[in-house]
C-alpha cells in the first residue's frame, strides 16, 4: 500500500531548503525486507444497538497529537465506512490535550469523545484521574498482547524510531547498524552526533523503553555517546542540521521523518532501524469517560482496530501491527529487519512514570545537560 508523506509543516519546509524540494508525495526509502504479514484475523464489529445510536449521534470528536497530514487518510476512510458519522479531528500538543478534556469536563463543556497520543505517563495520569471509560471493544481477542495499554486504552499503532545519517560524511557502507557500534565511533564523531532532549515525548519514550529492554548495558552505551552528542529541542531542527552538514549521525529519530527521505532529499540523508536501538512507541486510543458522542466514539476505535482501519492508519505515516494489513512499513517489515528478539514495543507501564525523574537526570548527566 502506498502511504501518503507527511511531516510537520515546519520540517517540511526547512528540509527542503536544506536539500530541495521532494516530488510529489513519492513513497519513502523503506530499507529492503520480505516478510509474510500473515493472514487477516478475524474482525469483530460493534453490535448493531451501538452502531445505530453512534449514527444517531453523527460524529466523533478526537483530540491527537497527530498533524492533520497524517489524519486526513483516517478521516477519509472512517467516514467512507460509516457516512453518517462524521469525524472531527483536532491536532493538540501531548499535555495540551489531557489538560483541555480535563478542563472542558469539568465545566460541562463538550470535549472530546476520543483522545489519541503517543505520551505514555501523560496516558497513566489520564487513566488515574477517570477521564477515560473502561471500554473493552470487541477486537480485544484479536489483538497482540501489547495492544492494550490500560483500562479502555488500546494501541493504533506501533511508531519506530530510527537512525538518520548524513551520507556525504558517513557513506551508508560505513553506517553503524546498532546503538553499541554507534557507540564505539562516538569520539570520531565528537559533536556529529545529535538526538532530541528528554524532555520531547518521543525521546522519553524512546529512552525508558530502550533501558527497559538493556537495562545498565544501555546506561552504559547511552554515556559513551552523551559525551560527543549534541541535543536539540525537537525533529525540527535536528533532521534540517544533519541535512546541511552540521551532524553525520542521529538516534532515536521520530520515525516520521521517513516520509521525507525521499528524492533530493534521499540524495543527502538516509534512515535506518538499529538491530539493538529501534524502540516501538505505542500510540494510545482511548474512549474519554464523559464523551458527547460515547457510541460513535466506540465505532471509531472499534474500526481503528480493524484491518481497514489499521491499513488507513498506514496511509497516513502511522505503523501498524496486525496480521493481514497491506502495509510496506507495518511491524512485520521492521521485525524483518531488527529480528523478532530486537524488537522493543513501549508499555504503559506504571515504571514510566516512577522512574522519569531517575532517567531524566542520569539522561542529562550523560549529555552535558
Amino acid at each position: 500500500m502506498r502511504r501518503t508523506a507527511f511531516l510537520p509543516l515546519a520540517l517540511a519546509a526547512a528540509l527542503t531548503s536544506a536539500c530541495g524540494s521532494p516530488a510529489g508525495d513519492a513513497p519513502a526509502a523503506e530499507p529492503t525486507a520480505t516478510a509474510d504479514v500473515g493472514k487477516a484475523s478475524a474482525v469483530t464489529p460493534v453490535d448493531d444497538a451501538t452502531l445505530k445510536a453512534a449514527q444517531a449521534e453523527g460524529e466523533v470528536l478526537l483530540y491527537t497529537n497527530s498533524e492533520e497530514q497524517q489524519m486526513a487518510p483516517l478521516v477519509k476512510a472512517f467516514e467512507q465506512a460509516f457516512p453518517g458519522i462524521k469525524l472531527r479531528s483536532l491536532t493538540l500538543g501531548n499535555q495540551e490535550m489531557f489538560q483541555r478534556y480535563e478542563t472542558e469536563a469539568a465545566s460541562g463543556a463538550a470535549s472530546a469523545d476520543v483522545v489519541m497520543s503517543s505520551d505514555a505517563v501523560g496516558w497513566l495520569s489520564f487513566i488515574a484521574n477517570g477521564d477515560v471509560e473502561d471500554y473493552k471493544d470487541p477486537n480485544t481477542p484479536n489483538l497482540p498482547e501489547h495492544a492494550v495499554l490500560g483500562p479502555g486504552v488500546y494501541s493504533m499503532s506501533v511508531d519506530p524510531v530510527v537512525a538518520v545519517f548524513n551520507k556525504a560524511l558517513i557513506p551508508e557502507a560505513a553506517q553503524p547498524d546498532t546503538m553499541v557500534k554507534l557507540a564505539a565511533m562516538a569520539p570520531k564523531l565528537d559533536k556529529k552526533i545529535a538526538t532530541t532532549d528528554i524532555s520531547n515525548v518521543i525521546q522519553y519514550g524512546a529512552t525508558s523503553a530502550y533501558l527497559g529492554k538493556y537495562g545498565e548495558q544501555g546506561w552504559a552505551t547511552l554515556e559513551k555517546i552523551g559525551p560527543h552528542a549534541a541535543v536539540e529541542s525537537s525533529n525540527g531542527p535536528l533532521v534540517t542540521k544533519l541535512a546541511q552538514g552540521q551532524y553525520a549521525a542521529e538516534f532515536f529519530v521520530s520515525g516520521t521523518v521517513r516520509a521525507f527521505i525521499t528524492d533530493d532529499v534521499a540524495k543527502v540523508v538516509n534512515y535506518s532501524y538499529l538491530k539493538d536501538g529501534t524502540p516501538l512507541l505505542p500510540r494510545g486510543v482511548g474512549v474519554t469517560a464523559k464523551a458527547k458522542h460515547p457510541n460513535a466514539a466506540k465505532v471509531f476505535v472499534n474500526w481503528l482496530l480493524s484491518v481497514a482501519g489499521q491499513e488507513a492508519a498506514c496511509q497516513g505515516g502511522f505503523t501498524p501491527y496486525r496480521d493481514g494489513v497491506t502495509c510496506d512499513f507495518g511491524l512485520p517489515q521492521v521485525k524483518a529487519i531488527v529480528g523478532e528478539d530486537n524488537l522493543i514495543i513501549g508499555t504503559y507501564g506504571k515504571e514510566l512514570a516512577d522512574q522519569r525523574d531517575q532517567i531524566i537526570a542520569r539522561f542529562n548527566k550523560a549529555f552535558g545537560r
